[in-house]
């Protein structure tokens, strides 16, 4: 009975917590190698690489980088406001070698932001599809549901009669959700 503890503390340390196996071994008191055989055996690293690549954290991702590419956008904006200051600073002084130049810096500071539009473009294009794409269908889900209820149904058939008010609220819940 110890051991399942220490297997269930372990899977917890190493699939969601996303520990090394040599620190969940330690954390659990139990040796490397049984560790290993554990990860191996009930298939945790695959569990722990769907888990850190999922949907939610792949649109995380791509969110991130969106926000970076928007506060660069935001930074060459607050710039180039700057530089047309300047223009004006020296178009009074009749500096027409600084008028060039900051006329070719503004230039270059409009053609960087099309860039950060066409990339935010892209990029919200990028996760628009990809809620698209790896949405579960309601079929494929109403179908993984059928099997965890059947194989509740055979090994634990009370829990399964118990959670008959659950299960139907949940695939109603799901049905509104993804229909």
């Amino acid at each position: 009975m110890a051991k399942k503890r220490e297997r269930a503390a372990g899977r917890v340390l190493y699939v969601e917590q996303g520990k090394t196996a040599k620190e969940c071994a330690r954390l659990v008191n139990v040796t490397e190698k049984t560790f290993g055989d554990w990860v191996e055996k009930y298939g945790w690293k695959a569990q722990r690489d769907a888990k850190h690549n999922s949907k939610d954290q792949r649109i995380d991702n791509i969110k991130n980088v969106i926000d970076g590419i928007t506060e660069d956008r935001s930074a060459t904006r607050t710039r180039l406001n700057e530089l047309k200051v300047e223009l004006k600073q020296y178009q009074d002084q009749k500096d027409m070698d600084m008028v060039a130049l900051t006329k070719d810096m503004i230039s270059d500071l409009r053609k960087e932001l099309v860039g950060y539009d066409d990339a935010i473009s892209k990029w919200n294009k990028t996760l628009e599809n990809f809620d698209k794409e790896h949405t579960v269908s309601l079929s494929n889900y109403l179908h993984v549901m059928d099997e965890v209820f059947k194989d509740m149904q055979g090994s634990h058939p009370e829990l399964y009669l118990q959670s008959l008010d659950f299960q139907e609220q949940h695939i109603t819940k799901v049905s509104i959700q993804l229909g």
